[in-house]
């Protein structure tokens, strides 16, 4: 495979996590690097694991999760961003101190963002002499640099927008789990 596509590929694969960081940066009172860094390294961490492991497993059972991934994710994304729009409705500490910055799902979040990763893993396995270290490298480096910069873009916006953000990023996260699961059936 050649490092373009590789490239595109990796693109491709880090917009979820995009916009699952400007949800994020929306949520932050404050932007601090070591949450930048925190959130970027979550989501290109699952995204670079989750490939290598559908190489490792390879074609075995490709057919079985490909039938049932859009509705692992949908289910992510509709509790995540159901979670985080009840969060913002009710009285949090964090508004009051300014202390609350992270999701308490950033795993939840980078394992949902990343399972078509584990499907580009599975094609990875059919793909005759892949250097499939280098392959995750280069997908989680893309994905560590565009999460980060989601986080930075969806703090400014959220401070351009002066009402609780949390319902803006949980409804993003729910409109997204339902169109995983729309795009299946189209």
């Amino acid at each position: 495979m050649d490092t373009i596509s590789l490239v595109l590929i990796s693109i491709g694969l880090a917009m979820d996590a995009f916009a699952v960081s400007l949800t994020e940066g929306l949520a932050m009172k404050k932007l601090k690097k070591r949450n930048i860094f925190k959130i970027a390294l979550v989501f290109g961490g699952f995204q670079a694991i989750m490939p290598y492991i559908g190489w490792r497993v390879g074609g075995v059972f490709s057919e079985k999760i490909s039938q049932y991934d859009y509705i692992i994710t949908t289910i992510l994304l509709l509790f995540v961003g159901g979670k985080m729009i009840f969060d913002g409705w009710q009285e949090q500490e964090c508004e009051v101190e300014g202390k609350c910055e992270i999701s308490s799902n950033l795993f939840l979040l980078g394992f949902a963002t990343s399972i078509d990763a584990l499907a580009i893993g599975f094609s990875f396995s059919l793909v005759p002499n892949l250097d499939i270290y280098y392959s995750i490298e280069m997908i989680g480096m893309i994905t560590f640099l565009i999460a980060s910069l989601g986080v930075y873009l969806g703090h400014k916006v959220g401070h351009l927008i002066s009402y609780k953000t949390e319902y803006l990023g949980g409804g993003i996260l729910v409109l997204m789990g339902i169109k995983a699961f729309i795009s299946h059936f189209i």
